[in-house]
């Protein structure tokens, strides 16, 4: 026999050739299973999906809906079956791949059109779309704009003008005032200081949370910045019978030089309500790696290490002892973290119970690209 003999396949048997068919069968079962398998998945995420989900093709029609969809625009899917995308969204001709959500007007069957938050994301040559009903949402932030005009404007200057008149009063303005009158004034000066202050902080962290604010970085130094806040927290730091202290380097960088003030004057406030009478807070400043780096260090209560991730966000606030000097909205703490966060930097705290805090943030040496 030869080799080209040897080459030629023998003819299968019967029974070979009835494996090989079982065997081809066993195959297609398993993977029509698992069709089956991933198809039962697919409906059961579009049916138990919170969101409104759309499929919709390369033609930009509809291809399926989930239940919330029928909900959201009052349609069947079976009045949405290739209908295109602009059918529900009128103001966007086409739906597109992208990275963030994106805003736009649904309309309903009725023809009454309510505001959507869009997620887009490619799935087997289809685009899903995520719809989210954010008429809620825009009500609240509503309610809350208002909120901050209403402080701005029937509060803000009326307190303003409060506290004129007690600084005149004080000045001896309207006649002499008796020991004991003087120390009612300083109370209400205190009172309306604390009031301002509040204001001044629902109006900060608006201003930021809206992103109507960048910095405007300008060059400075590390002692003028912590000289500005010590002369700002001086009348609270005598009233608390707290001394600060300062140990500083003059170092050049650039900022918003108020704003870096903002925060230094925040974190001192706080190290004078926390500190016990006749304690000292002392204040660091210098470079140190690639940035400067601030530190207000105080004698107070310590921080417990569980509370200490928690304590940048908005209205979280520790629980205060009685003796606690001053008291506010737990505002200060998130604003300052945002400020920071607005020049690149980063702030945190080390502190042990018992033995004080040291509230820290660090701001980077910009290139000169970024000071312009």
């Amino acid at each position: 026999m030869t080799n080209t003999d040897k080459s030629v396949s023998q003819p299968r048997s019967y029974e070979e050739l009835s494996e090989l068919v079982k065997k081809q069968e066993e195959h297609i079962y398993r993977l029509t299973r698992s069709v089956e398998s991933q198809q039962k998945r697919a409906r059961e995420v579009l049916l138990k999906t919170p969101l409104g989900v759309l499929v919709v093709n390369d033609q930009q029609k509809i291809e399926a809906v989930n239940p919330n969809i029928e909900t959201l625009f009052e349609y069947t899917r079976e009045e949405l079956f290739e209908k295109r995308f602009n059918f529900l969204f009128p103001e966007m001709p086409v739906v597109e791949i992208v990275s963030n959500s994106m805003r736009a007007l649904g309309k309903k069957k009725s023809g009454e059109t309510f505001p959507c938050e869009i997620f887009t994301d490619e799935a087997d040559r289809v685009v899903m779309v995520h719809v989210l009903d954010i008429t809620e949402r825009q009500r609240l932030e509503q309610l809350r704009q208002d909120f901050v005009a209403m402080v701005s404007h029937d509060l803000r200057s009326p307190l303003t003008s409060i506290r004129g008149f007690l600084t005149m009063l004080d000045e001896g303005g309207y006649g002499d005032i008796s020991p004991q009158g003087r120390r009612a004034i300083e109370r209400a000066m205190s009172s309306a200081d604390l009031l301002i202050s509040l204001v001044v902080d629902l109006l900060d962290a608006e201003k930021i949370e809206s992103g109507d604010f960048e910095p405007d970085l300008q060059e400075t130094t590390t002692s003028t910045v912590v000289d500005r806040a010590m002369f700002a927290t001086q009348a609270g730091a005598k009233s608390g019978n707290v001394t600060i202290e300062k140990d500083v380097t003059n170092d050049v960088f650039w900022a918003d030089e108020d704003r870096i003030v903002q925060v230094l004057v925040n974190l001192i406030g706080n190290a004078i309500k926390f500190s016990p009478d006749g304690s000292t807070v002392t204040v660091y400043a210098g470079l140190e790696g690639a940035g400067v780096t601030f530190r207000v260090r105080d004698r107070g209560p310590g921080i417990p290490k569980a509370l200490q991730s928690v304590i940048f966000e908005r209205y979280r606030q520790l629980n205060q002892p009685k003796e606690t000097k001053r008291r506010g909205f737990g505002l200060g703490l998130a604003i300052c973290k945002a400020l920071v966060g607005k020049h690149k930097g980063r702030i945190w705290v080390e502190s042990q119970e018992g033995k004080g805090s040291t509230f820290c943030f660090s701001i980077p040496l910009l290139d000169e690209k970024y000071r312009t």
